[in-house]
């Protein structure tokens, strides 16, 4: 049967008055999936949103960085203080007045935990929704074919209309449990990917204050900065 004519055979009313006609645990389940479902796309949304506009702030930063340790920036403090949620500017912020390495270290270290403590709050939701929802499914499933097969030894049938209820609760479940886990272990390995690279981009920064106060091979100065430690933009890792 073409695609295109599914919605005419199967439409949502029919959807709905099967969900009305499923058992106790059927409901059950499918609401415990909606509740997980909907949760797991707020986070995606707002990560995402998120991580679009760190992204987009660190652009700026590295290329006021840049300006700044040739002496021809403007106040790249100011700038930073301005935007705390950018963990770039936060690490910059904390860092600055001290003189020597290892207290760069320390308090670069202490930045990007924090930092990124908090952009990984949440993503535990989306780990349980890939986690329990094709488990919840598959218990879906179980149940509708017990429960097909109990109306068949009820009924003493074996006909379609005694086994097609329980047959259709089976499947409503496992596709439920599909769609809440599918967009939620896509989104989350995506989402954990771009927090690396965020933490990436906090490392070479710390690794260029160090340089700048003394540490590695010594105090750089602006004609001899090790471009290197700049971050790649990752073009192809966007969201």
């Amino acid at each position: 049967m073409p695609v295109a004519c599914l919605p005419l055979t199967f439409g949502s009313a029919d959807l709905i008055g099967l969900t009305l006609e499923m058992t106790f645990m059927g409901k059950a389940i499918l609401l415990i999936l909606l509740i997980l479902s909907v949760v797991s796309w707020a986070v995606m949304v707002e990560k995402a949103r998120v991580l679009v506009r760190i992204r987009g702030g660190h652009r700026q930063f590295w290329q006021r960085l840049d300006d700044w340790a040739d002496g021809r920036g403007g106040d790249l403090r100011a700038w930073c203080e301005a935007r705390p949620d950018l963990p770039l500017a936060n690490q910059f912020v904390e860092t600055l007045g001290l003189e020597d390495a290892p207290s760069v270290r320390r308090a670069s270290e202490r930045v990007a935990y924090l930092e990124i403590e908090r952009l990984e709050r949440y993503l535990m939701i989306l780990s349980t929704t890939v986690t329990i929802a094709p488990f919840l499914g598959l218990l879906g499933t179980v149940w509708g074919i017990m429960t097909a097969f109990w109306d068949m030894s009820s009924l003493q049938s074996a006909g379609l209309t005694v086994v097609a209820p329980g047959i259709a609760e089976a499947l409503v479940t496992t596709i439920a449990g599909l769609a809440a886990a599918i967009p939620a272990v896509v989104f989350y390995n995506s989402l954990v990917r771009k927090i690396d690279l965020l933490a990436n981009e906090m490392e070479r920064l710390r690794t260029v204050l160090e340089e700048r106060a003394g540490g590695g091979r010594g105090e750089v100065y602006p004609g001899a900065r090790d471009v290197a430690n700049r971050p790649d933009w990752h073009e192809k890792e966007r969201i």
